[in-house]
């Protein structure tokens, strides 16, 4: 399991250069921050599936097809997005932080919960190796 939480950090710290990256280009345009969160996003979350795919949860999830994985991926992320917004806005408009600062404690702020359902649900292991009491019944 640590293992598993130092990739899924290092592809996510990886995911947060991107993001973070499409998201300083973008408000350096002028576009809205919450709309260049949104943006930053979307190209973040389709690198960080890949490297999850490739290299975090190779052997996991081998019954799941990879597009049911990106679908279960993304509406995690969007949940967790949903509530990065919440942070962000939340530090920029009460706290008054910069929007860089603000962006970059949302996304540490939701990260945790984003590991676990992507654990969990995403690229969850068949349970088939846990038996209740050696019954037969597997857990699912």
């Amino acid at each position: 399991m640590i293992r598993l939480l130092i990739k899924f950090s290092l592809v996510g710290l990886a995911g947060v250069g991107i993001n973070m990256a499409v998201y300083i280009c973008l408000t350096a345009l002028k576009t809205n921050y919450l709309i260049a969160a949104g943006c930053s996003f979307i190209v973040a979350v389709t690198s960080n599936f890949a490297g999850h795919v490739l290299w975090t949860f190779k052997n996991q999830a081998a019954g799941k097809n990879i597009p049911k994985k990106y679908l279960i991926f993304c509406l995690i992320s969007a949940i967790t997005l949903g509530m990065n917004l919440f942070f962000l806005q939340f530090l920029v408009e009460y706290i008054k932080l910069n929007i860089i600062l603000a962006q970059l404690m949302s996304i540490g702020v939701v990260s945790g919960l984003n590991f676990i359902l992507n654990y969990l649900i995403t690229f969850g292991e068949s349970h088939d190796k846990h038996k209740k009491g050696g019954s037969g019944i597997l857990w699912s």
